[in-house]
This record gives C-alpha cells, structure tokens and sequence, in this order.
C-alpha cells in the first residue's frame, strides 16, 4: 500500500468496503449495501462453484470489509503469503477502477465481525471452502445501510487518481462527470 500514494492515507486505518463503479447507483438506489443484491452470480466474487465456495462475510450472511487498521503490508505479506489482498487493491484489474466506501466503525459495531472473529469461525467451523483474507477481512452481518457510510471516493490509475463524493447527499450529476472522466481515462 505504501506505493500507492495518497490511497494508502486514505485507505490505512479504516473499515471499507469496495464495489465496481457501475454498481454505486444501485446501493443508492437501495440506501443500502446489500448482502444479496440484484446481481447475477456469475458476476461477484468467487461465486464460479455456487454456495460451497462463496466468499466467507457471505457464506454467513455478510458483506466483505477491509479492515486497515494496524495494517502493514510487508509483514501482513509474510504472515499470510498466499492472500490475495492485492487483488482488490487499488482495485480489482479487470474492472480498472473501483469505488471505496468507508464505513464509521462505530455506527455498525453490533453488526461487525472483526477479522480476528471472522478468520477463528472460519477455522473453527470448518469453512476452508470458503475464501478469506486472513486478519484484513471483517464482515458486516445484514444490509449496511448507506448512512453508516462516512465517506467515498473513485479511484483508478493505480489509485493515483481519486476523485471522492458524499454517498448520502449524492449528486448523480457530479458522480456522472467523475464516471465519464475514469472511462475516458481508461479508454472505455
């Protein structure tokens, strides 16, 4: 992360959640990050096998957190060589750019399964099926409704390139000009 410029200040610390671009409108539409959008299957992740390989937050009826706070990249890396954190960050490659919606920890605390919770059930229970980002991973039981949501921005470029927005006071005018800049930008 710390080649990333100003997504790593922005990112390190908190408890996010990220999405493709083209999917913001439908959560606020929904008012809410939902655990079971209108989404077809095969476009979410880890999803190829069906419901014996669904990603650990879903296989319990959560949605996928990164929690960034203490984390550092290089000893995360030799503690957990085979994560695929990066993959997500600064997002995921094929989608070129990704939206971060940074979620107040406080707010959602009765809904919060910390990574430490997540990754022990996870052993306990005998969900290796199912993938998990071990101690990075948290999961918010339930639909997350908007209004837990401090903050958000688009990102592209390596994450060189973020241009933030107010989720609850949402302009889709302005969140329209920032998508027509990323696609421009990425030659979409």
């Amino acid at each position: 992360m710390g080649s990333m410029g100003e997504l790593h200040g922005r990112l390190h610390g908190g408890l996010w959640h990220t999405t493709r671009p083209d999917r913001l409108l439908s959560i606020v539409e929904s008012r809410a990050i939902l655990v079971e959008p209108d989404v077809n299957d095969r476009e979410r992740s880890n999803t190829v096998n069906g419901p014996k390989n669904y990603p650990i937050s879903r296989t319990i009826g959560g949605l996928s957190l990164f929690d960034f706070d203490g984390f550092h990249p290089e000893s995360y890396e030799k503690q957990f060589p085979v994560s695929s954190w990066h993959f997500f960050v600064p997002y995921v490659r094929s989608w070129q750019g990704s939206v971060w919606l940074e979620i107040e920890r406080e707010v959602v605390k009765e809904q919060l399964v910390s990574p430490a919770a997540l990754l022990r059930k996870w052993k306990e229970e005998g969900l290796h099926g199912h993938n998990i980002l071990p101690a990075l991973e948290a999961a918010h039981l339930g639909d997350l409704p908007i209004s837990a949501i401090s903050s958000a921005f688009l990102t592209w470029d390596n994450g060189r390139e973020v241009r933030e927005f107010n989720i609850r006071d949402f302009d889709h005018e302005l969140f329209n000009q920032m998508l027509r800049e990323w696609l421009e930008a990425v030659g979409k």
